[in-house]
C-alpha cells in the first residue's frame, strides 16, 4: 500500500522485511546524531519495528519507509510518531515514552512529523521532498489539524527542511531533555 508518491519516491508502510533497512539507517552515528544521540540496536530496532506496526495498525498513520524510484532502494524514513508534552516553568517538554513522563503530570499527545535518511543521500532535498508528501498527507487526506516538528538546535539542515515545507516556528523546547524547537505545520 502506498501512502504517498512524489517526483522521485514512494512511501509506504513499514512491513516486517523493513528489519535490515532500520539496521542500515541506525547504525550511522551522523544519522543518529539528533534523534537519540547514539546507534540502535538490532534489538532496538526490531522493537522499533513492531511499534512502527502497532501504530500502524492501530492508528492508521506512522513513520514511512521512503524508496527511490530510480532503483527500488529505500533511502530513508519519513511520517509520523506521537509524543507527549508537558509544560515545565516556561518550557514545553516532549516526551517519546510517556513512561518517562513523571508520576502525576498532566500531559497532551501531540503528532511529530519526523524524518532521517541515509548519509549518502543528504543535500538532495530527499528530506524536504518526502517531508511536504507526509505534511500534505497528514493535513490533507487524514486530516490531523496539526503536526509538529521536533528539531534539535543544532540540526540546522533540518530546521531549513522544516522551514522550506512551510513549518511556522513555535518556539523553544525540550524534547527528550535537549533544547529543540518547535515547529507547526497546519491547514
Amino acid at each position: 500500500m502506498i501512502t504517498a508518491e512524489t517526483e522521485r519516491f514512494i512511501l509506504r508502510p513499514f512491513a516486517a522485511g523493513d528489519l535490515d533497512f532500520l539496521d542500515e539507517l541506525h547504525s550511522d552515528e551522523e544519522v543518529m546524531r539528533y534523534i537519540l544521540g547514539r546507534l540502535r540496536s538490532h534489538d532496538e530496532n526490531i522493537i522499533y519495528l513492531k511499534r512502527l506496526l502497532a501504530m500502524e495498525e492501530e492508528h492508521g498513520l506512522g513513520q514511512r519507509i521512503v524508496i527511490r524510484k530510480e532503483d527500488n532502494k529505500p533511502v530513508g524514513r519519513c511520517g509520523m510518531s506521537f509524543f507527549f508534552s508537558v509544560k515545565e516553568n516556561d518550557l514545553t517538554s516532549y516526551y517519546f515514552d510517556p513512561k518517562a513522563i513523571p508520576d502525576g503530570v498532566e500531559s497532551t499527545r501531540v503528532i511529530e512529523l519526523g524524518y532521517s535518511f541515509l548519509r549518502d543521500t543528504w543535500g538532495k532535498g530527499y528530506a524536504s521532498e518526502a517531508a511536504q508528501a507526509m505534511r500534505d498527507h497528514g493535513l490533507k487526506v487524514q486530516k490531523i489539524p496539526e503536526l509538529h516538528s521536533l528539531i534539535s538546535q543544532e540540526n540546522l539542515s533540518s530546521v531549513r527542511v522544516a522551514e522550506k515545507i512551510g513549518a511556522e516556528l513555535l518556539g523553544e523546547c525540550l524534547c527528550i531533555g535537549n533544547p529543540a524547537w518547535d515547529y507547526l505545520s497546519h491547514l
